[in-house]
């Protein structure tokens, strides 16, 4: 994981990417990701696209990240954010997707 500070996490990016980029690698469409839904993998796909608009959307704050995800409640994107990173930290496997998605949206920029 990239230490807060980093340049790393604030690339000149859109929500829409990331948005569209964890969509597509969990098989689901942008639409399914912002919609109310809660389905396991859906759920999952959509705290860990909130995770990532935190760490590299600049300007990125607990309440625009709810307004991009479908105008939901800043404490449900600080949910999605403790949970991911205790998942990051608990399951080694999960973790290696994630880089691989930041690997894939930062080249996207």
């Amino acid at each position: 994981m990239w230490p807060e500070g980093s340049a790393l996490f604030h690339v000149m990016l859109s929500p829409k990417v990331v948005q569209t980029i964890v969509s597509k690698q969990f098989g689901l469409t942008r639409f399914q990701l912002l919609g109310p839904r809660r389905l396991p993998r859906i759920v999952l796909a959509r705290h860990l696209a909130m995770l990532l608009a935190l760490e590299m959307v600049r300007g990125a704050s607990l309440q625009a990240v709810g307004c991009w995800f479908g105008g939901r409640h800043h404490t449900t994107v600080l949910h999605a954010r403790e949970r991911m990173r205790r998942r990051i930290a608990a399951d080694r496997k999960f973790a290696k997707q994630v880089e691989k998605l930041r690997r894939i949206i930062s080249a996207a920029v």
